[in-house]
């Protein structure tokens, strides 16, 4: 089966569909990423709100397993994004 056909085939929304592929791209070899909403949303030229939109979407659907993270002085930082 080619890598994508899965969430081709499934009802998942364009937009989740090429954040997804974006995440992919972003893994390293721990297959984990952890860029911002804001530079997720510059890179594929759309809103901070839909980058978000399609992250819950993706996740619902089992596609991607969001970890919040924290700093050592319990600020919040990047959350890491692991593609299924």
């Amino acid at each position: 089966m080619r890598e994508f056909e899965m969430i081709y085939r499934d009802e998942v929304s364009s937009k989740a569909v090429t954040i997804y592929r974006y995440l992919r791209d972003r893994q390293g070899k721990h297959e984990n990423c952890f860029p911002s909403h804001q530079t997720i949303a510059l890179d594929n030229k759309c809103s901070v709100s839909t980058v978000k939109r399609a992250i819950d979407e993706l996740v619902k659907k089992g596609y991607v397993v969001k970890e919040n993270r924290r700093r050592k002085n319990g600020g919040k930082t990047n959350n890491v994004y692991i593609c299924k």
